[in-house]
């Protein structure tokens, strides 16, 4: 009898991860030598940090492009502002001449290029891409908010498109001086994370993967109901934070202390969010992969990372109650395998910890394949022993 390959499954998550660097082109340059009493100064950078470094980081995950759009209290646009980044950048300065003392909706777009085609809003075009909406809205001009609150899209994750990002920020501007302040862009994709080690006695080959249920669309700005989530500080006090300025705190000390497998039930999940009313929720993810997962050479279990795939997919919300509005939900992974002797094999488990699939997820995902039994284990809940005949 042929050995069954066995799977052990480990998953761990975080936001999605991202180094800072600085970029100042001459169009800032030459506001510094104009900057009056009412200038808004914008860091701008994705959410998260990363702990391999930036040699490692996929260009996709950086900031090609940024939008800053900014309304007066009346919902008019004062400003709608697009720069072209020089290459994939992780930190853009952006200073803004401004009217003073008034509250400001600041809303921020990284890559807007990589989505062709919106939905949700009153175009001319039904194939007006984000930038000629964008572009449609100019100072002035109201109806902006309502506008890009209804937009949605259906995501291309191919290799080489920068993955599409937003936020929205309040500030009340100063009757006097500037406004100086770091703003961050969250990412409209959630990403998973594979890492494949084989301890068995030849290669495996990845014929496919596949995650259920996942909606075909997501809308460009989060649709989530409270602003604000609590954070519980060392000193035990709990602190009510911007949802982003939350994630951010969270992304950065899930990266400090990578092997916590508890972070995310401790620190909590965001549920309280939409999707499109009409997106169709099926499963999704990358086909016909055919990587070859060699046989390890050491057969340490904690051998480095293995075989390193990632891939992407939207904003989802597979609730385990339908009747619910918001709640825990469920998703569940199919592998498609083939083993050393040619035979094609399908292997099917479901997350017990990844309890939603909100914006700029990273679930990582250890898979180790072994001789003879079948076991998945997946931290920090219980360990599942399959029958032999479970799809192998």
């Amino acid at each position: 009898m042929k050995p069954n390959i066995i799977h052990s499954i480990v998953i761990c998550l975080a936001a999605f991860t991202l180094p800072f660097m600085v970029a100042c082109s001459s169009q800032e340059e030459s506001l510094l030598e104009e900057i009056s009493e009412a200038t808004l100064y914008l860091n701008i950078e994705p959410v998260g940090l990363t702990r391999a470094g930036t040699a490692t980081l996929p260009d996709n995950e950086k900031m090609h492009s940024v939008r800053v759009i900014v309304l007066h209290p009346d919902g008019t646009v004062e400003h709608n502002r697009h720069f072209s980044l020089e290459g994939a950048q992780a930190q853009k300065t952006i200073l803004l001449k401004v009217t003073p003392n008034e509250k400001k909706k600041i809303y921020l777009f990284a890559n807007e290029e990589s989505v062709s085609t919106v939905e949700g809003a009153t175009v001319k075009d039904e194939n007006q891409t984000l930038t000629a909406f964008f572009n449609s809205y100019t100072e002035g001009m109201s109806g902006f908010e309502a506008a890009v609150n209804n937009l949605y899209f259906a995501p291309d994750y191919s290799v080489g498109s920068p993955i599409p990002m937003s936020s929205m920020y309040e500030i009340d501007f100063p009757g006097k001086g500037n406004f100086d302040g770091t703003f961050y862009v969250v990412r409209v994709a959630t990403k998973f994370t594979c890492r494949f080690k084989n301890f068995r006695s030849g290669a495996v080959t990845v014929n496919s993967i596949s995650v259920s249920d996942i909606a075909n669309d997501s809308y460009l700005m989060a649709h989530k109901q409270n602003q604000t989530m609590q954070f519980t500080e060392e000193d035990n006090s709990i602190s009510d934070l911007f949802w982003i300025d939350w994630l951010k705190k969270v992304s950065d000390e899930s990266q400090e202390y990578p092997e916590d497998k508890t972070l995310a039930d401790k620190r909590g999940w965001i549920m309280d969010y939409d999707i499109p009313g009409n997106a169709v929720q099926a499963p999704a993810g990358p086909t016909n992969l055919n990587m070859s997962v060699p046989k390890a050479t050491d057969a340490d279990v904690n051998q480095e990372q293995g075989t390193l795939y990632i891939f992407y997919l939207p904003e989802s919300k597979n609730l385990i109650t339908p009747t619910d509005t918001y709640g825990e939900q469920q998703y569940e992974m199919t592998l498609g395998l083939t083993d050393e002797y040619g035979e094609q094999k399908s292997f099917n488990f479901a997350f017990d910890n990844l309890k939603a699939l909100f914006r700029n997820t990273n679930a990582v995902i250890d898979i180790i394949m072994y001789d003879r039994e079948v076991v998945v284990d997946v931290i920090p809940y219980s360990e599942v022993v399959l029958e032999p005949e479970f799809g192998l």
